[in-house]
Parts: structure tokens; sequence; C-alpha cells
């Protein structure tokens, strides 16, 4: 008994056709204006994760604006560091400790350097650099990073971005992977307020993930506005861990709107119930979502506000000014600049009085400015010099000289002294030379300019850039005959952005 059946349309009783291969013959709707109704659609899906270990598909589409463009971005590393020394690099990183230590070797580091398992202990390794975490954007904070022996009781070990806080107590705020005595799971700390994934599956949304000792994993956190999602690589492909939506109440994933990438170590609550190390080869930091079509630190001076104080800091010019009553200006007060101390006044720029009797062959600093620190409520933006003027001018005639005055710019360094030394919390300026030697001649008069062959310095494609609590000065040396009186007005102009 023959089991072929015949397709035929219900209305006009017409059979479908099929062609020499026995492929229906379809013929899309021809005229979509006149029948809308008639065309279909599908809806497309990327498969992010397949849920091999959450036993959750992790789906997302394409989006598309109202004039039905496609959204696409590109992935912007702000970071990439490759634990290939055999020392700290203090430029980039802050290390402070509590009687645990943390060692660089060739090829990693390693938290509990010395093998302790004392109580009330802890190691805090950072970047001094801060990340935006904005908008729409997804920053993703990846180490690849190991454990030398399950986990411990009493035994926190923390990395991600955020704010890490202290040695011995949790991170401040953030989103981060915590390992405890119970296992590895996803935490998005607002302020303190712990959102968490649990217990990070085993397979297909069961049990407990478990790592091998001592192997590398490549772990990824990724932070939007509105979800935090937390993977890991064990070398056979990235499989998603778990995800923590937006908790009711809350503005963001974490209140600070810039984050570090840290890694913490610490024993709290007793001593450890073991010795375990965590070792880190390498770590990245990259933005995506984002198509830049001016430079990071144009679009970070369009929302921060250019040449200005930031939000929860002080507000206002940041530049060094006098008093200004009624909309004017007052003469700001002449000093003698020191080696040790912003005696002229703080400020990015701005106008600076100098009292000329500075001794022959001393640094002394004209401008210091400190880049605000970062905190939940201050957002850690990093400073972006691309260039600077300076012209000058005698207010007071100059008794003594002649002299030449150099100029330099110091920058990087965490406290106002140019001899601020470097360690593993601190850092010593970093110099640049500037072309602004000046020529002070003998009893220059009052009103007359100070000669110097170019007023402007353009750092182009190497601009200079100082982290959130570090210093950056404008810095003088007198060469030749000492001056015992004279005041020469500096009036300082920097062109700069925000990251």
């Amino acid at each position: 008994m023959a089991l072929d059946s015949i397709i035929r349309g219900v209305t006009s009783g017409t059979g479908v056709e099929v062609n020499a291969s026995n492929q229906i013959k379809v013929v899309t709707e021809t005229d979509a204006a006149t029948n809308p109704g008639n065309v279909g659609a599908i809806r497309i899906f990327g498969e992010n994760d397949g849920g091999a270990l959450t036993g959750s598909e992790l789906l997302r589409s394409p989006e598309v604006d109202v004039d039905y463009r496609q959204r696409v971005s590109q992935d912007i590393i702000y970071d990439d560091h490759v634990f290939n020394t055999t020392a700290q690099d203090t430029g980039k990183h802050s290390y402070a400790n509590t009687t645990m230590t943390n060692t660089w070797t060739a090829g990693q580091l390693t938290t509990n350097g010395s093998s302790i398992t004392t109580t009330t202990t802890g190691t805090v390794f950072a970047t001094y650099a801060q990340f935006p975490l904005q908008g729409t954007t997804t920053v993703s904070a990846d180490a690849e990073l190991g454990f030398s022996a399950q986990p411990q009781s009493n035994t926190f070990i923390e990395f991600g971005i955020g704010i890490p806080g202290a040695q011995t107590v949790a991170p401040t705020d953030g989103v981060f992977f915590r390992l405890n005595a119970s296992g590895l799971q996803g935490i998005a700390s607002f302020n303190g307020a712990e959102a968490t994934t649990g217990l990070f599956p085993a397979t297909a949304g069961t049990g407990t993930w478990a790592y091998t000792n001592s192997k590398r994993y490549q772990f990824i956190a990724y932070v939007t506005a509105v979800e935090a999602q937390f993977w890991v690589n064990d070398g056979t492909g990235a499989n998603c861990l778990g995800t923590i939506p937006l908790p009711a109440g809350q503005s963001r994933m974490c209140m600070s709107s810039y984050g570090q990438f840290f890694l913490k170590h610490r024993i709290t609550g007793g001593a450890a119930g073991g010795i375990i190390q965590a070792t880190m080869g390498a770590y990245n930091v990259r933005v995506g979502g984002t198509n830049q079509i001016t430079t990071v630190s144009t679009a970070g001076n369009r929302i921060q506000g250019s040449y200005q104080g930031g939000s929860g800091g002080t507000m206002g010019t940041v530049a060094r000014f006098g008093t200004i009553t009624t909309g004017n200006e007052a003469n700001v007060t002449a000093a003698v600049p020191t080696t040790t101390t912003a005696a002229l006044g703080s400020g990015l720029g701005g106008t600076f009085w100098e009292t000329v009797s500075l001794a022959v062959n001393t640094d002394g600093i004209i401008m210091s400015y400190q880049v605000p620190a970062g905190t939940v409520n201050v957002p850690g933006r990093r400073l972006v010099l691309r260039g600077m003027y300076l012209t000058s001018y005698v207010q007071t005639v100059i008794v003594g000289g002649p002299y030449v005055a150099e100029w330099f710019l110091a920058f990087g360094h965490t406290a106002v002294s140019l001899a601020t030394t470097e360690a593993a919390t601190t850092k010593a300026p970093r110099r640049v030379t500037l072309p602004f030697n000046q020529l002070v001649t003998a009893a220059q008069a009052v009103s007359t300019l100070i000669s110097q062959p170019t007023q402007f310095v353009d750092f182009g494609d190497a601009p200079i850039y100082v982290n959130p609590g570090e210093f950056i000065q404008l810095c003088t040396r007198h060469i030749g005959t000492v001056g015992t009186s004279g005041t020469v007005v500096h009036r300082v102009t920097p062109v700069y952005g925000w990251e």
C-alpha cells in the first residue's frame, strides 16, 4: 500500500511541485508592499555558551537601530601584562601586604610566597590605572591563573575589577571571582553589598566546579550596566560558569564607575586549614561595545567634563588662580619654590608667582596637581596630558642674576615631594625634559617678558598618562647666578583630557 502524500492548497486545490532533485519549489513573496502579511522572518540569535556547566544555553540576539543598521563594535585593550620578569613593575602596579608576601618569578606572580597559614594576613596586587565602567559597554577582565591546592578554610582569594580595599578585608566594590573554603563563585559588590552566583556548577547546572591543582586556567569576568558574567577556559574552550543580573534597587552592578584590576589573597577568621597559593601568569583588561571616532580622552572629556573637577570631587576649575570676587581675580601670593612642597599653590595649570631666590642647581616645583584618587563615589579618572603652554614675565624687578631657567615635567609620583622613592606602594617621579629654556637677565625690569625659544610642547602620539592618586608637576632649575629677590609670573596652560 502506497504511503505517498500529495500536498495541495486548501483553497486553490493546486499541488506542490518539486524539481529534478525532489526539492520543493518555493517562491517567496514578490510584492512585500502589497502583501506584508505573506513575508516570513527568522529571528537571529548567537549562542554565547552551550550551557555545558550551567545547564542553560546563553543566547543573545544582534541589535538593529531604528534606521535598520546592525550594531557592531570592536574591543579596545586598556591594559595587558605578562609576568615574565622577576620583580614587581612598580610603574604599573601597587602591592600592599600584611605579613603574607607575594613573589615574582619569570613566568608568574605567586601569592603567599612564604606559605603561611597565619590569620589576619593578606596581600593586594592592583593596577594604579583604573578603567571606566560606562553605559552599554562591556568591560572584561581576564586572568591566566591557577591554584596550588584545593580550597582551604578561612582563606579567600579574589580577583577581578573594582576597588580592592585593604589587605585583610573583602573588596570594597566591583565584580570579581572569589575562592573560599566552599569553592569558586562570582561576586558583584555594590559598595559592600554583595550579590553572588553561588558556587559554580560542574555540569548541566549540578555539582560544584572543581579545578586541577597547579593547572593554569583563563578566568574572565564581564561587567555591563545590567549583568555580570563569569567564564572559564580550561584549554578546551570557554564556558560560562554563572551570571548575576542587576539586583533590584541598584543603578549598576557596582557603585564605582571606574575600577582597578586586582588580585587579593587574605586569611581571616582564624588560621588557614592549609597552605594555598594563587599563581598568575598574565592578565588583560579590555572594553567592547564602543566605536571610538575620537580619542578615548576626548570621549572622557565629553562624559566627565573638560578643564574642570569631576563628579564627587571639588567642582569648578582645577587650575590655580587667585581668589575670584564678583568675577575678578585677585593676584596670587608669590613664594620661593621648593623640592618637597607645592609652595606656589596647587592646580592643573593657571597662574604661579615665583620669588626667584631659589638656589642655583636646585629643583623647584612651580605647578603641582594630584589626580583625584578613585573611590566608590569619585571616578578614578586617568589624566592624559597632550601638550603644555608656558609664558612668563617679570612682576617685580630682578635683583641678582643672570640665570637660565630650565624646565622639566615630573609625573607619576605618589607623594608631592620630588624626593619620593620607588617602592611596592609608592612611585618616584618620572621626568621629561621640556624645551622651555628661559633667559632671565641681571636686574631685568618690571613688565618685561622672559625670553624663551618656544612656548608650547606637543606630546603628539606619546602623551603623558597620570593615574588616579598620582601627581603631575611643572618644575624648574636655575643655572647661573642666583637671584636674591624679584618675582616672575608663570602662566601655564596644559592641554589634557580624562580617560
